[in-house]
């Protein structure tokens, strides 16, 4: 079964805490929630040097009102970043990502909705993936170069394991796609997650006798590494088909969250006309309405933000 519902808003799942959208401009709500208290609980029990932070979520939304406030972000970097050539991810300072082969098919319909479905093979998928990190290392600012590492066939995921979903792995790269995930894992990051949650990003941080590290003094906590999954019950293409979700168009978004930005934008719905209003138009717009790739203005003036270097 694909799921139909196209408005997509964004969350924020941090440890301990879970911010919902849509919002208001005057108030975010908050919810207690264990989910990611309980993985990082499983993370520290088998030793690990690093803890989940916490996941960026895309969201399917009914909205309710003829005018609807559908999301509200002002969240230009995320609170924790990758520190520049840190020996604990990997020698060098290159910004490395690896795509997961195991995962890397999803569904299509071929035409319209309700007609035939056609299966999405790695090699479709990952070329659309490498796309998106591409699109991002345009726009460097003279930071560091984005390098693709090999697919070895060793397991490099970390959450599908925590959540019984295959063995917990080993990262190899920065950031890794780990592909498209059946029902049962998105159900079990949310109830009835897989009818919800579209794409989500989790961000790992390195972690000390006190807590998350700040090597670098920015008062950001240091990444360790980052993971996005795919939802697989959802209908996915590669472009000029509005039936199918635009795996370019997400996977570009969800690299803009591995490479340290967060949601940002003012969007609304007027559901007189079903048109769909931005303050400003970004890549990083918490809503998914329909293909758009583009990496515009503000996204590019808040990735350099993060990654300018001098020349």
């Amino acid at each position: 079964m694909m799921h139909m519902n196209r408005t997509l808003v964004g969350a924020v799942l941090a440890a301990g805490v879970l911010l919902a959208g849509p919002v208001s401009a005057q108030s975010t709500e908050e919810v207690n929630s264990p989910f990611l208290d309980a993985l990082n609980a499983r993370l520290r029990a088998a030793g690990a040097h690093y803890e989940i932070a916490y996941a960026e979520l895309l969201l399917s939304r009914d909205t309710q009102s003829p005018h609807t406030l559908v999301a509200n972000n002002r969240t230009h970097r995320l609170a924790s970043q990758f520190v520049e050539c840190d020996a604990r991810r990997h020698p060098g300072c290159d910004i490395t990502y690896l795509v997961d082969q195991s995962d890397g098919t999803a569904l299509s319909w071929q035409t319209v909705p309700g007609g035939a479905v056609v299966t999405l093979t790695n090699a479709v998928t990952e070329a659309q993936l490498d796309a998106s990190m591409a699109a991002w290392d345009d726009f460097r600012c003279q930071g560091p170069n984005v390098v693709k590492v090999a697919d070895t066939g060793a397991d490099p995921d970390v959450v599908d394991g925590l959540l019984g979903q295959g063995s917990v792995g080993t990262t190899f790269a920065d950031i890794t796609h780990a592909g498209w995930l059946p029902a049962a894992f998105f159900d079990a990051i949310a109830p009835n997650g897989s009818a919800s949650i579209l794409g989500v990003t989790f961000t790992f941080v390195f972690d000390g006798p006190s807590g998350p590290t700040d090597v670098d003094g920015d008062h950001r906590a240091d990444v360790a590494f980052k993971e996005i999954y795919y939802n697989r019950a959802f209908p996915w293409g590669t472009g000029g088909n509005e039936s199918n979700i635009d795996i370019q168009s997400v996977a570009t978004h969800e690299a803009g969250h591995a490479f340290g930005l967060g949601h940002f934008g003012k969007v609304t719905v007027d559901l007189a006309t079903f048109e769909f209003h931005y303050s400003p138009k970004a890549i990083m717009n918490a809503v998914y309405v329909h293909e758009d790739r583009r990496i515009l203005g503000t996204d590019i003036g808040s990735f350099c933000s993060i990654w300018a270097r001098s020349p």
